[in-house]
């Protein structure tokens, strides 16, 4: 999967750079639109970006993303954790705020090529008919207002995915008569988007009232260099969060997880468990002092476990399922394993 290339080339669905950075099939299938999405999250604020008024987002760019993406679906170190991400919890970039593929815009109704765009999905207006012509959009919704005197327009492109902010002035100057409406993005797109297994994080109380996450987001901090992956819930009017950040070397070698962003809470690498599945008892191997160890069902709720010594872990009082330890070290270091109870 990670292969040393001298040159770039296209080879079926797997993309080679001149690092060991490779995009997968899977990543390539799968989380296109994501990487896509990534690109215009980071282009649309930011007048400044080369890319802003570019319409088409730059190929390199995304495969930036999908490169990175298929550096942790590779999992190079193995870890249970973001095995997790793509697997029980998959997780994908949460579309909202973003245009990408519709655009809005009103008009006083009483302009004269207003109907005949209602009637035909043409004004007769040459440069606003290049321009719906130009970037294969069509009318997909109308709405006239009494109460305003005005007709709303819904535009939507037969491109899978454009940048939209790019195209606002060349709307606007199509004809002086048109208002653009700087939709929040929301549009028809899925926002509540997760669809990995039922999972539910506390609030911050200290008798602490659980969500059922409904919306999931990827993104990445490019300040200090790490990937976040969050939880959201409930969805829309979101009260709670919940993180999972990952690193990833320039060559996509190294990939690494942690619940949080302190350099002190990193995961263990070396630590495993046995036997697993297990009816009543895990033994842990590859650390020297286990600090503390907790248990979390694969929805995220506590539960009680016992250690009877050091590395062993009494797992008999759980009910038939799929858990997962939380193991820290003398150092504060983590290790995340998931066993299965017989």
């Amino acid at each position: 999967m990670r292969l040393i290339s001298t040159i770039t080339l296209l080879f079926g669905c797997i993309y080679f750079t001149f690092s060991q950075c490779a995009i997968d099939p899977f990543i390539q299938q799968n989380y296109e639109f994501d990487a896509k999405l990534m690109v215009l999250k980071q282009i649309r604020y930011n007048t400044n970006d080369a890319d802003y008024d570019n319409p088409f987002l730059t190929q390199s760019r995304v495969d930036y993303h999908l490169e990175k993406l298929s550096a942790m679906y590779a999992n190079p170190q193995n870890s249970i954790e973001i095995d997790s991400l793509f697997n029980e919890f998959q997780f994908h970039v949460n579309p909202s705020d973003v245009q990408y593929k519709k655009m809005r815009f009103r008009v006083n109704t009483s302009v004269s090529w207003v109907q005949t765009l209602k009637d035909t999905g043409t004004s007769g207006i040459t440069d606003l008919d290049n321009f719906l012509s130009q970037y294969q959009f069509s009318v997909s919704n109308f709405n006239d207002s009494s109460s305003t005197g005005k007709t709303f327009f819904e535009l939507t492109t037969a491109y899978d995915f454009l940048n939209m902010y790019a195209l606002l002035d060349d709307l606007q100057n199509a004809s002086a008569a048109i208002e653009i409406i700087n939709g929040n993005g929301y549009y028809d797109d899925n926002v509540c988007n997760y669809t990995g297994v039922d999972y539910s994080i506390p609030d911050g109380s200290l008798i602490p009232s659980f969500y059922s996450v409904s919306m999931c987001n990827i993104g990445e901090n490019t300040n200090n260099n790490y990937w976040f992956f969050s939880f959201l819930a409930p969805c829309v009017t979101v009260a709670v969060t919940e993180y999972r950040y990952v690193t990833v070397s320039n060559d996509c070698s190294t990939v690494n997880f942690s619940r949080t962003l302190s350099t002190e809470d990193t995961e263990l690498t070396t630590v495993a468990i046995y036997p697993n599945p297990t009816t009543d008892f895990v033994q842990v191997q590859g650390i020297t002092t286990i600090k503390n160890v907790e248990a979390y069902t694969i929805q995220g709720k506590k539960v009680q476990i016992y250690v009877d010594n050091t590395s062993r872990i009494n797992v008999s009082s759980l009910q038939s399922g799929i858990y997962f330890l939380k193991i820290m070290d003398a150092q504060n270091r983590v290790a995340i394993r998931k066993f299965i109870k017989k």
